[in-house]
């Protein structure tokens, strides 16, 4: 029979205690409730494991009494803290024990206690350190929040744009920083996506008020690319591109001193501050890159506001004028602007510097008889030789044509039209100014309540990709602006880059007239089918047949 043998024995490494105390939780969490490493526990939920001593209180006071002290002492703490570091924040030396009573964790209690002292002495003293950190939130307030403009140093912001909508904010920024003390260098490139970039556009963006680029502290450096939308880049190893015209126009208002009104942030208040933050959002995805409809909502929105003040934001001008200025200026809105908008935008092209002037006494012709033959030969022209409705219809009376004509209120959409062109007879066109992937242009007029989709219309042509045109290339092509543009217009395309996309219902014979805009929104002219076709022919342009529902 076999017997168990012992191998050997192990030392004890670690002695077991005798009684062995067992949690009463899973696990321990660290305080919430502690400020500058002192536990407010007490403050908010009355006696704790660690505030049982203070709760308490003295022999003969009430357990209530001492707790409400408890909290008293860690809101008149915090409070004194919160001091601390707002003068912290200004670099400012904390005079506290001058201009305060001592506030010590447990001392505080003899002096603001509701026991030992009346109750307008202890809210007197509450009120007093409420008042401090109110002039130390109002100081806060006009603290200039990015990086100050370094004299000595080039401070220099790389903006890439589209030369299709240029960023004429840029242009104002750089007259009012000059104002304050910030002359700014700009330069501009071209960048190989983009196949030309005329010439008086580089002159508006370039500026060396200093000479020198060395000699500024500031520089804006433009490149013009195809981009979606503008971009800032400051320093591309510790930042990503800040996009978009508005916040561009935000980091550049940080730029101006702290006592300009541009530096929105430094100066406004809360209210102000999410009011203009509003706006430049609503002006840029509204505006900017809104449809027509959405346009003359913004338009009108602006108008309301300038019939109450002379800007956007009251007496002054402000950086929302710089951006709504901007917003107009690209899409070209300020054609058939309402009054008060109108007005506006001059003034702030005056400050910007943009204006056109005024031809001085020794150009004007003085001798009648030039003086009636420049008048002739300009006649039914724009300023910059676009044939406007005049000349369109002294065209169409040269050509032999008879047409129909109503003069009516400016009108920015179909509806509205409808409603001015009622005794109209024949069917009426609503046009659209496109362009694809590739930059090709197109003019499509289709019938007031066709069903357009733009993806339905590129699988027809064979394109993709097609979307709004820029109304600028639109103006320089064929000399209408937004809300104008109408199939008459073709007749200033002179090299031919507009393809023309009609609805094949605009030939039918049955119409007696199809009616588009006479180069102005504030009129309506109908020709014949035939005579469409005739007057294309004359223009040097076949039209591309399409279908609608």
């Amino acid at each position: 029979m076999a017997t168990s043998v012992k191998m050997y024995r192990l030392p004890k490494l670690a002695s077991t205690p005798t009684v062995v105390d067992l949690p009463t939780c899973m696990y321990k969490m660290s305080p919430i409730n502690k400020f500058a490493s002192t536990d407010l526990a007490s403050s908010y939920y009355g006696s704790t494991t660690c505030a049982t001593n203070y709760v308490s209180g003295p022999p003969g006071k009430i357990g209530g009494l001492a707790e409400l002290e408890m909290r008293q002492e860690a809101v008149l703490h915090r409070l004194q803290c919160l001091k601390q570091q707002l003068d912290k924040l200004q670099n400012n030396k904390c005079l506290t024990d001058q201009s305060m009573p001592s506030m010590s964790v447990v001392g505080a209690a003899a002096q603001s206690s509701p026991v030992k002292q009346p109750a307008g002495v202890k809210q007197a003293v509450v009120e007093h350190i409420l008042m401090a950190i109110k002039d130390h939130l109002d100081d806060i307030s006009s603290l200039h929040f990015s990086s100050q403009i370094q004299i000595g140093t080039v401070h220099d912001l790389v903006i890439a744009a589209n030369p299709d909508r240029p960023p004429y904010s840029l242009v104002l920024l750089r007259k009012l920083l000059k104002n304050v003390g910030f002359p700014v260098y700009c330069a501009n490139h071209v960048h190989s996506s983009v196949k030309k970039v005329s010439e008086s556009l580089q002159k508006t963006f370039t500026e060396s008020p200093e000479g020198d680029r060395s000699k500024h502290s500031l520089a804006f450096t433009l490149h013009w690319k195809d981009v979606s939308s503008p971009s800032l880049m400051v320093n591309p190893l510790h930042q990503t591109p800040i996009s978009g015209e508005a916040n561009i126009i935000r980091y550049v208002s940080r730029l101006f001193p702290l006592s300009s009104p541009y530096n929105y942030e430094a100066t406004g208040t809360f209210t102000s501050i999410t009011e203009t933050d509003n706006l430049l959002d609503q002006l840029t995805n509204q505006m900017i890159c809104g449809n027509n409809k959405e346009r003359q909502a913004v338009l009108r929105l602006l108008n309301g506001r300038l019939g109450r003040a002379s800007w956007l934001m009251g007496d002054k001008c402000s950086i929302v004028d710089v951006m709504a200025w901007s917003a107009v200026r690209q899409t070209g809105s300020e054609a058939g602007a309402p009054a008060n908008v109108s007005k506006w935008y001059r003034a702030v092209s005056n400050l910007a510097g943009l204006e056109s002037s005024l031809p001085q006494e020794n150009n004007i012709v003085s001798s009648k008889n030039e003086k009636n033959q420049t008048i002739s030969k300009n006649a039914g022209k724009t300023s910059n030789g676009h044939m406007d409705r005049k000349g369109l219809e002294q065209l169409l009376k040269k050509l032999n044509m008879k047409f129909q004509v109503q003069d009516h209120e400016e009108v920015f959409t179909v509806e509205a039209l409808m409603k001015n062109v009622s005794p109209m007879s024949g069917l009426h066109m609503k046009n659209l100014f496109l362009k694809d992937k590739k930059k090709n242009l197109y003019l499509l007029s289709a019938r007031h309540n066709a069903e357009v989709k733009l993806n339905e219309v590129g699988k027809q042509i064979g394109v993709k990709e097609l979307r709004f045109g820029d109304e600028s290339v639109m103006f320089d092509v064929l000399g209408v602006k937004q809300g104008c543009v109408t199939a008459y217009a073709l007749i200033n395309d002179k090299n031919h880059q507009v393809k023309f996309l009609l609805d094949s219902e605009a030939l039918d014979e049955r119409h007696e007239y199809i009616n588009f805009h006479p180069m102005s929104n504030a009129a309506t002219l109908g020709i014949s089918p035939a005579n469409l076709k005739t007057f294309l022919s004359h223009t040097g342009h076949e039209p591309t047949l399409l279908t609608f529902k």
